[in-house]
């Protein structure tokens, strides 16, 4: 075996000394291990992709459309007991809306965030409940 600048780091790995690689081989291994274009993967990111903007888009105008809605009832002067239930509802579908198609809660591998959000939502809706309690239903303490 004739004397050369390579030498093995293991059994499976080369290395050549860096000052006596010349330019040309170096560009040579690099194009050797650059991956390939596949142009059928690249289609179908693509179409995901684009299927998923138009869901974006079609939720966002979904939610610009409750938005309006909301307004317009409180704009019409319309009953309270009737306008306030149904804004809560508009809410509560928008931050669904919002969850999902924005925030990427419908993917795979968003299960710890998910359980937090559920927790902080039953303490936001506690909260709420012995609030109400408090307010309308009397004073306990006593």
């Amino acid at each position: 075996m004739a004397k050369t600048n390579e030498h093995y780091v293991s059994e499976h790995v080369k290395v050549r000394d860096v000052d006596s690689v010349s330019t040309h081989t170096t560009h040579e291994v690099h194009e050797s291990h650059a991956p390939r274009f596949n142009r059928a993967r690249f289609d179908y990111d693509r179409r995901n992709r684009t299927a998923e903007m138009r869901q974006q888009v079609t939720t966002f105008a979904v939610m610009i459309f409750l938005t309006f809605i909301a307004f317009a009832m409180v704009a019409a002067g319309l009953d309270k007991a009737i306008v306030l239930p149904i804004l809560i509802l508009l809410a509560f579908i928008q931050v669904i809306l919002q969850f999902f198609y924005f925030m990427h809660m419908k993917h795979e591998g968003h299960g710890v965030a998910k359980i937090f959000m559920l927790s902080g939502i039953f303490l936001a809706l506690s909260f709420m409940v012995t609030a109400l309690y408090l307010v309308w239903l009397g004073d306990p303490l006593k």
